[in-house]
């Protein structure tokens, strides 16, 4: 097994752990709201990406799913979603905007730096006209778009 396979296996298994250690047992269904809405982003975004051939995910956790479904399983469909559990659970209601920006640009950079690192040093990530800071804004984006939801879903919509 290549090594990037088991990175791969190593985000799963970590993406668990995380889950598991700081998704706290009575928020756990709001664990699973965040989950699945951030893929209802993701899933289309990074499919769109991936067929207009922006990025390519050559190496797969499962390449016979690879086959039918090009975006990145344990990217999108873990890591991601996982980050932005922690993200919306922990997300710092009384910083200012400021603040509030900073903790985006820190939940962003992470995955980012991980999709830069992993696309520089790996055969995971290929980039063929994306770039990081696509990532970086794409990631704020849904991070956003993904909270305000879950603010939605958990008291309304405050205007």
């Amino acid at each position: 097994m290549s090594i990037e396979r088991w990175i791969l296996i190593g985000i799963l298994v970590l993406s668990i752990l995380v889950i598991y250690i700081l998704v706290p047992k009575d928020k756990a269904k709001d664990a699973w709201v965040l989950f699945l809405s951030l893929q209802v982003i993701t899933w289309p975004a990074g499919l769109l990406a991936v067929e207009i051939g922006l990025i390519e995910y050559p190496i797969q956790l499962l390449p016979v799913a690879n086959e039918f479904n090009k975006s990145s399983f344990s990217f999108e469909f873990f890591l991601f979603p996982v980050t932005a559990i922690i993200f919306s659970l922990y997300f710092p209601k009384k910083f200012n905007k400021m603040g509030k920006f900073l903790y985006y640009l820190i939940f962003a950079g992470f995955f980012t730096c991980l999709e830069v690192i992993l696309e520089r040093h790996t055969g995971l990530v290929e980039y063929h006209g994306w770039k990081g800071y696509w990532t970086l804004i794409t990631v704020i984006a849904s991070l956003f778009i993904n909270h305000s939801y879950y603010i939605w879903f958990r008291k309304g919509i405050k205007t």
